[in-house]
């Protein structure tokens, strides 16, 4: 049986995470909080293996969606989504545990 390829892109800004996210057919983000960072990632299946897309900040985002303005550019955090033509939503998924911690050292 051929093991999973796991594969890493470590975003500068969690802006850039968020504008990738927002292109993909299942647009959320993950979020766990580690050693005092938090850790905002996504998973994607690419060619038979898997990346993760993550971004590493000393910030949490406060609310439980992350929306970005597609006519303004503008990223923002709001408790719940806008349900607005011109926003994508992206709802935050607190998670409790995961291996993936190692891929993500910053």
């Amino acid at each position: 049986m051929e093991e999973t390829r796991l594969t890493s892109i470590k975003y500068q800004s969690l802006d850039d995470l968020v504008k990738f996210v927002c292109m993909t057919p299942q647009p959320f983000l993950n979020h766990i909080e580690r050693e005092g960072k938090h850790l905002y990632f996504f998973l994607f299946a690419f060619l038979g293996g898997l990346v993760v897309y993550y971004f590493a900040g000393d910030r949490k985002i406060e609310g439980s969606y992350v929306s970005l303005n597609r006519r303004s550019g503008v990223i923002s955090s709001l408790n719940k989504p806008t349900f607005d033509a011109q926003s994508i939503d992206l709802p935050i998924l607190e998670v409790e545990s995961t291996d993936l911690l190692n891929i993500m050292k910053s």
